[in-house]
């Protein structure tokens, strides 16, 4: 009876290819009543149907813009696919649609059909949506229930984690997630980021430094890094220095879900734009602070740098692993 509750339309579809069968109805027309038959079923699901082939076309083709109106559509029709609502959700959050997106990201983790690992994903993104929201305290709350309930973890739930608690002036706790997530993957660049936020913020800037290096150093699309290393270049009245890192920050790709904001980083670039030309417009660059764990080398331009979030990709979406990130 449960079987017949959750898949009453493939129930159907068998019964009647085995009536067509018993009264030798010829293939050709087979083929025509189970297409008509199908073409039914996507109109009366029409956001569930909608949902998965925006979804499926968004994985296949890598993220074409048409497939944004079809998940809106899905979403508008109450879609039971939850692969759908949380792609859709999380473009919402990194255009900066904040409630929009916490809403979708309610309705995935408080469904009853969807796949627990994509509960797990939308839980996580929802913490993303309380902090963006203003509801810090319920991102941190958030991810101590997901703590308590689930096995498992990545490096970036756990980095994620600490930064909720740098956000709320608890470094203690902030540190004891950033430990964790170092535990789980040595080289995690957003970790040692957070090692730099904490120490910048306690004013130990020598510490800071060393830390925000070493994390452009694992991952150089790391943009909090780089403005945060021209910020305490600025302190120590290295200007040159401070406006080569503006420069790199400003060259990043920057989302809503940054702890940094296009405005902020720009406004720091646009300050600094005369230490960045020698008189003909051409970049000058500026050597790099000794420090003993730090590189000589400076990272070039980056990509988009989703930081600390684990906002997983839609391709980990469409390959579901058998476990339950």
């Amino acid at each position: 009876m449960e079987f017949l509750k959750k898949h009453p339309y493939l129930i159907l579809f068998a019964a009647i290819l085995l009536a067509c069968i018993v009264l030798r109805v010829p293939f050709g027309t087979i083929l025509l009543i189970l297409l008509a038959f199908g073409v039914l079923l996507y109109v009366l699901n029409i956001g569930t149907a909608v949902g998965w082939t925006a979804y499926l076309l968004d994985g296949f083709l890598k993220h074409p813009r048409f497939v944004q109106p079809m998940y809106r559509f899905a979403v508008n029709h109450n879609t039971n696919c939850a692969h759908a609502t949380v792609t859709y959700a999380m473009d919402l959050l990194r255009s900066g649609s904040y409630e929009e997106a916490k809403e979708l990201f309610l309705r995935v983790v408080n469904s009853e059909t969807a796949h627990p690992l994509v509960k797990k994903y939308a839980e996580n993104d929802l913490g993303i949506a309380y902090w963006k929201c203003g509801e810090l305290d319920k991102a941190i709350d958030l991810m101590k229930a997901m703590e308590a309930k689930y096995e498992y973890f990545t490096a970036d739930f756990y980095t994620t984690f600490g930064y909720y608690y740098v956000e709320a002036g608890d470094y203690e706790k902030a540190r004891e997630c950033t430990e964790k997530s170092l535990k789980l993957d040595p080289a995690h660049g957003p970790a040692y980021d957070n090692l730099g936020q904490i120490a910048y913020r306690e004013g130990n800037l020598e510490d800071a430094e060393m830390h925000f290096r070493h994390a452009m150093e694992l991952k150089d699309t790391m943009v909090d890094s780089k403005y945060h290393l021209g910020l305490i270049y600025e302190e120590w009245g290295e200007y040159e220095l401070a406006a080569e890192y503006f420069a790199l920050a400003h060259k990043c790709d920057i989302s809503a879900i940054n702890t940094l904001s296009r405005e902020q980083v720009d406004a720091k670039y646009e300050e600094y734009l005369p230490y960045l030309n020698n008189g003909t417009g051409a970049f000058k660059p500026a050597p790099a602070k000794d420090s003993e764990n730090a590189s000589a080398a400076l990272p070039e331009a980056a990509e988009e740098d989703d930081d600390f979030i684990e906002a997983e990709t839609d391709d980990e979406l469409l390959n579901l692993p058998e476990k339950e990130d």
